[in-house]
């Protein structure tokens, strides 16, 4: 309740830092089902589903922001359409303000996954995060780093289901105008730093 209210006030964010990792048997598993593929979206790709300039999830404001810092982002298709998506990032991410996440290598930061309303319950998030771990586990990469907001229920919920671990906990908060945060020290063994810009 209170990491609720704290965030409606825009006072007080609490982040739960999760990994999930990248096995030699989990990226090995078989993701591909009749009718749908997973793969890395291409900036052609980006520019045409990405079109809308408000609601929820398709933003081209977000994703222009994203592809200009070199983020990537893993799609799942069915019949040329964009069903769910998660951004990749190698490198600084903005939470907001002039305060952005880290991920450090060999741990790779995955943000803004979101799944079209009306393929919800289709498994298509589990589907989506082993391609993509099938694709980055190729480069090197070990897992998957992630936050999600304390009362954000069901990506919770849905980590949990996933295997995710919680790895730590991070508060970013505004005194005086001014954005501080501090991150408990287990967020380091996800390669998670929160740093200013």
């Amino acid at each position: 309740m209170c990491a609720t209210i704290g965030r409606r006030l825009s006072l007080l964010h609490i982040f739960i830092v999760t990994t999930h990792r990248i096995d030699d048997e989990q990226s090995n598993i078989d993701v591909s089902t009749p009718g749908l593929e997973g793969r890395l979206l291409t900036s052609d790709d980006v520019v045409r589903f990405f079109d809308r300039n408000e609601g929820y999830g398709y933003l081209q404001a977000f994703a222009t922001d994203a592809l200009a810092r070199g983020h990537r982002c893993f799609g799942v298709l069915e019949r040329g359409r964009l069903l769910w998506y998660c951004w990749y990032a190698n490198g600084p991410a903005t939470v907001f303000d002039d305060v952005e996440v880290v991920v450090d290598f060999p741990f790779m930061y995955g943000y803004n996954a979101h799944t079209h309303s009306d393929h919800r319950g289709r498994g298509l998030h589990r589907l989506g995060v082993n391609a993509s771990a099938r694709t980055f586990a190729s480069e090197g990469y070990c897992a998957f780093t992630a936050y999600i907001e304390a009362d954000n229920l069901a990506p919770l919920i849905a980590a949990r289901r996933m295997g995710e671990r919680v790895v730590g906990f991070a508060v970013v908060y505004r005194v005086f105008g001014r954005v501080r945060w501090f991150a408990t020290s287990g967020c380091q063994r996800g390669g998670f730093r929160i740093q200013r810009k």
